[in-house]
């Protein structure tokens, strides 16, 4: 059983920070995600993926989960400190350590077609190579040990096309907003607003700004109901899918929406959501575009 998740924090904070601190050679960063791994393990953490992620949310960010989680594979791949040194102690960038686990790993398949003297140039490429032909070494020794994920490309654009339906749903909605705030049909607007209530409009402009980026989602604040009762469909769609991307935790499902919508066209939608809520906001919203046509 593992021990509770503050002890945990309290045990490899000091480490973390030695870690972290810029002033810290690489030979003493490496040591510090080895000793981490060694603490992870002498507590009986076996799940060191969620364990990463709850370390990172309740410190903040101060632990990163990849932190845990490679410190722990790390010691699962070297029980001893002084095999550790020797092997990739004098590597000279930690992205190189990084880029050879999948080969090195004991529980990847590709480790047992290995044989020692295979191991131990990889080591030494680590260690000597240029940073171009250590990535062209690594590169082929992935496709030819190529099973599963291992050396095939990465399709960053696998889970795009999941997002098509709420991207084109979004700009349908921009363009609607952007016309009824242009044009002089104040009845519109009004059965615009007679759709979604006042609460939804204020909740929905401050999810679109706390889209905008990354750091952005400090912004959010939980208002509104959880699950739109908005009678348009488009709106409906939009809400339920931005509540539910800014309750996760990880940035994955936001920064693939980011990709596809961008911090523009965020920031738009939020300002005119918040300006069509009544006919002064939308005075408001025209004086605001009277200046920035004229800057």
């Amino acid at each position: 059983m593992a021990a509770n998740i503050n002890a945990i924090i309290r045990a490899i904070t000091p480490i973390n920070n030695r870690y972290r601190d810029p002033s810290s050679p690489v030979r003493i960063k490496l040591e510090c995600l080895w000793e981490m791994g060694n603490e992870l393990v002498r507590l009986g953490v076996n799940k060191p993926h969620s364990l990463g992620w709850a370390i990172q949310r309740q410190t903040k960010g101060l632990i990163k989960r990849p932190t845990v989680f490679r410190s722990h594979k790390i010691r699962s791949i070297w029980s001893s400190r002084d095999e550790f040194a020797r092997d990739v102690g004098r590597i000279p960038h930690l992205s190189r350590l990084t880029e050879i686990l999948p080969l090195i790993d004991p529980a990847q398949h590709v480790r047992g077609q290995l044989t020692k003297e295979q191991l131990a140039d990889i080591y030494e490429h680590a260690y000597k190579d240029s940073t171009r032909k250590f990535k062209d070494y690594v590169l082929k020794l992935k496709k030819t040990f190529s099973s599963g994920k291992l050396g095939k490309p990465l399709d960053r654009n696998k889970h795009l096309s999941e997002l098509h339906e709420i991207v084109a749903v979004f700009e349908e909605l921009r363009k609607l907003l952007l016309r009824l705030l242009a044009e002089n049909y104040p009845d519109e607007r009004e059965t615009f607003r007679n759709r979604i209530s006042e609460e939804e409009l204020r909740s929905f402009s401050n999810m679109c700004i706390s889209l905008t980026t990354k750091d952005n989602r400090r912004l959010y604040k939980r208002l509104g109901p959880t699950d739109s009762a908005s009678e348009d469909e488009k709106f409906k769609m939009l809400y339920d899918y931005a509540r539910r991307l800014l309750h996760k935790e990880s940035d994955v499902e936001r920064a693939r929406l980011r990709r596809l919508i961008s911090a523009e066209a965020f920031a738009q939608m939020s300002d005119a959501i918040s300006s069509i809520r009544s006919e002064e906001g939308v005075e408001d919203y025209r004086e605001r575009q009277k200046i920035s046509i004229g800057l």
